[in-house]
């Protein structure tokens, strides 16, 4: 029995570390787009400073929810994932979604 049990320990180490190492040498940036440019997003991040990513032709777009737009906008929630650090971001793919207008209770 033992010999089964290292093996599917073995194979369960496999499959979690995959991931892990997709993205290696990549971080996310997670918050609200305050400026949107060809070349560049500045985002409100979840901890309240404003960080600059550079946008490049490889830089990839996933829109979720009701957005009818192919690149984020001003206002729209963002999770990019970057390579580069706080002096100089870029991004890989930015998924976005607007965010739609709070109802007010009458």
């Amino acid at each position: 029995m033992a010999p089964r049990s290292s093996l599917l320990v073995l194979i369960l180490v496999a499959f979690i570390a995959a991931p892990v190492s997709a993205h290696e040498g990549t971080s996310h940036v997670l918050g609200t787009v305050t400026a949107s440019g060809a070349d560049q997003l500045v985002v409100q991040a979840n901890d309240g400073q404003s960080v600059s990513i550079r946008l490049t032709p490889a830089t990839r777009y996933r829109a979720t929810g009701a957005t009818t737009s192919s690149i984020p906008s001003v206002g729209d929630r963002v999770v990019v994932e970057v390579t580069g650090n706080s002096d100089g971001m870029t991004a890989i793919e930015v998924r976005f979604s607007s965010v739609a207008p709070k109802k007010t209770r009458k």
